[in-house]
């Protein structure tokens, strides 16, 4: 049965409406309000969405990429969730570190609450309890700092600095060593691919024992180990090449005198990998600069009319290759990176990582 509603009855209940609005003036005030309300419900919950999506979905990009340069150190993504709690909170729920967040006007703040509950929470989940504190909040920081600077946050990087950072490093003289040697470390390489690699190794070895709390000191004595390597001038030979804690032990073959390899070849860095064994080393990190050679450019007759420099790997690439037919070790990563040397320049270096298996 179609029910009718005629155009008369229509305006009529029109009128009425419009009839009892003027009478009652504060009805139109409060169904304002309510659908003022609505709107404005509708248009925070759109921008949350906006904000947690674009929040998800950089840091998680960033966070994959810091996780690539050495395996399982940040291995959760991250998922905004908005309510109203009285402090900043995270967990781990399916693969991400889920922060709790009450939204702010200020999207500067947002980034950085997000950032500062995150990486405590994705940040090598399993060494956490095994890495002395002051290095790992050090270690935190600097990360946070790296996602903002690396995720192109610059407005929350720079509000960042000024807000947490700056204090911390004016107030805390033990916070500015540890936190200056993140930084210096991260400029040759040696940050994700050796520091953060051996601190997740440690937290494999020890997660869930009684022994967790009982290396701390050992992976200050290890960030101090690296420490020699940033202030390491060229052709120095006096720095420690070798760490053997009782947990950490590795052993690090820098390939870059081209005198060693013109009169040895890789006979010398073989000696230096089995003398590393033989001390009990368990990983060797190959590093190596590229190195600048001259190459002719000739015309169709075969006659050099230029000269170009490139820069290659020649070298290294001769001991990997080497390191490769040795039954004793075994390849786990190689990777290409841009370094910087003791005066600031950039390099392209490369890396390989060897576990020695027997």
């Amino acid at each position: 049965m179609t029910i009718t509603i005629s155009f008369p009855v229509v305006v009529l209940v029109l009128l009425g409406v419009i009839i009892y609005l003027l009478k009652n003036p504060e009805k139109v005030d409060q169904w304002n309000h309510i659908i003022t309300k609505l709107f404005e419900w509708r248009r925070q919950k759109r921008e949350k969405q906006l904000i947690s999506t674009s929040l998800d979905y950089r840091i998680t990009s960033v966070a994959r990429k810091i996780n690539s340069e050495a395996e399982g150190i940040l291995p959760f993504g991250i998922r905004i969730k908005w309510k109203n709690p009285d402090e900043v909170s995270s967990y781990v729920k399916q693969g991400n570190v889920v922060v709790v967040l009450k939204k702010h006007d200020d999207l500067d703040r947002n980034i950085i609450e997000a950032c500062m509950a995150y990486v405590p929470q994705g940040l090598l989940p399993k060494s956490r309890n095994s890495i002395d504190k002051e290095v790992l909040e050090s270690i935190d920081h600097y990360v946070v700092r790296k996602i903002l600077s690396d995720g192109n946050y610059t407005s929350a990087y720079n509000y960042f600095v000024r807000t947490v950072l700056d204090e911390k490093l004016t107030s805390d003289t033990e916070f500015y060593k540890w936190f200056e040697d993140m930084s210096r470390i991260d400029a040759i390489g040696f940050f994700t691919r050796v520091l953060l690699e051996e601190f997740r190794r440690l937290g494999d070895q020890l997660y869930g024992t009684l022994e967790e709390e009982n290396y701390r000191k050992e992976t200050k004595d290890f960030v101090e180990f690296l420490r020699k390597f940033y202030l390491r001038t060229p052709g120095d030979d006096t720095t420690k090449l070798a760490f053997l804690g009782e947990k950490i032990h590795i052993g690090i073959v820098l390939i870059s005198k081209k005198k060693t390899w013109d009169i040895a070849g890789t006979d010398a860095y073989i000696k230096r990998i089995d003398k590393y064994r033989s001390l009990g080393v368990s990983r060797i990190f190959l590093f190596s600069y590229a190195h600048e050679k001259d190459s002719s450019i000739v015309d169709s007759e075969g006659f050099v009319i230029s000269v170009r420099k490139e820069r290659d790997f020649g070298q290294m690439i001769g001991v990997e290759k080497k390191c490769r037919s040795i039954d004793y070790l075994h390849m786990l990563r190689s990777q290409r990176f841009v370094s910087r040397v003791v005066s600031g320049k950039k390099r392209l270096a490369r890396y390989c990582l060897f576990e020695v298996t027997k």
